[in-house]
């Protein structure tokens, strides 16, 4: 039992979990361990499993934070040569560089503002499935 096997697992539960319900997707992940390991082994591929989807969890919800994604910088930069543009036009400059600096800000931070949110929401979900399906492993464990 590898680690690319238990990412492919923890992938086919997210694919299940945003398909269908918590409840068929974890019975779809027991029968699908159940058929690969034995009974000796099951208990401990699922406390592996269990570790691993809260690493992802864990994961996730650093990610979640838009300071760790590219766009950030991206949308600052846009914003500043959309202020810098307006401030020139407010200055008397005007001239079409101005006029496509003032787009070419704004669509930036557009562009930038819709990924971060995109971003935040895919992250968030993941956190959220990963975290409960750790949960439903450790009641699964413990009993």
């Amino acid at each position: 039992m590898d680690t690319y096997t238990i990412d492919v697992e923890l992938e086919h539960y997210y694919g299940d979990r945003m398909a269908t319900s918590s409840r068929e997707a974890c019975r779809r992940f027991y029968l699908r361990a159940v058929s690969r390991c034995n009974a000796t082994e099951l208990e401990r591929y699922l406390r592996v499993v269990k570790a691993h989807a809260s690493v992802y969890s864990s994961v996730h919800h650093m990610f979640r934070s838009p300071f760790k994604h590219v766009e950030l910088p991206l949308f600052l930069t846009s914003l500043v040569l959309f202020i810098s543009s307006l401030v020139m036009i407010f200055t008397g400059a005007t001239s079409v560089l101005i006029a496509g600096g003032i787009s070419a800000g704004f669509l930036g931070m557009v562009q930038c503002a819709r990924q971060l949110i995109r971003n935040w929401q895919q992250h968030s979900v993941r956190e959220a499935v990963f975290s409960e399906f750790a949960e439903f492993l450790q009641q699964e464990t413990t009993r």
